[in-house]
C-alpha cells in the first residue's frame, strides 16, 4: 500500500485539509468529480502528465502510470495526496528508464 493511502471517510470525519470538496466524500459522484479534477490539475500544472490514469474502483481510487523523473513521481504523488485527501488511494506510479545502458548487451 501507497504511504498516502488513508482509509475512506465522509462528512464530519473528512481531515481538515478537505474543506475544499463538497460534504459527503465517500459519495460516488464526489469521489468522480475529484478524479476529474485531478485529471485536470495534471494536465493543467506544472506536470503537464498526461499519461497517468486515475480510475475509481469499488471505495478507493487507483493511479497507474510512468513519469520521466523521481521528482516528477514525487509531484504527482503530492498532488494526488493533496485532491484525494479523505480517500483510499493506491498507487503504481513508474519512473521511465531513459538514461543510456552503461554496457553492449549481450545477445545469444
Amino acid at each position: 500500500m501507497s504511504p498516502f493511502a488513508q482509509p475512506a471517510s465522509g462528512g464530519a470525519d473528512r481531515p481538515a485539509g478537505d474543506a475544499g470538496h463538497p460534504a459527503d466524500a465517500g459519495d460516488a459522484g464526489n469521489i468522480e468529480y475529484r478524479v476529474a479534477h485531478l485529471h485536470d490539475r495534471l494536465a493543467a500544472e506544472e506536470l503537464a502528465e498526461l499519461g497517468v490514469r486515475a480510475e475509481v474502483r469499488a471505495a478507493s481510487v487507483v493511479v497507474t502510470g510512468t513519469v520521466p523523473s523521481a521528482e516528477c513521481r514525487e509531484t504527482l504523488l503530492r498532488t494526488v495526496h493533496e485532491e484525494l485527501a479523505g480517500l483510499a488511494v493506491h498507487t503504481d506510479v513508474q519512473v521511465a528508464e531513459t538514461a543510456s545502458p552503461d554496457h553492449a548487451e549481450d545477445l545469444p
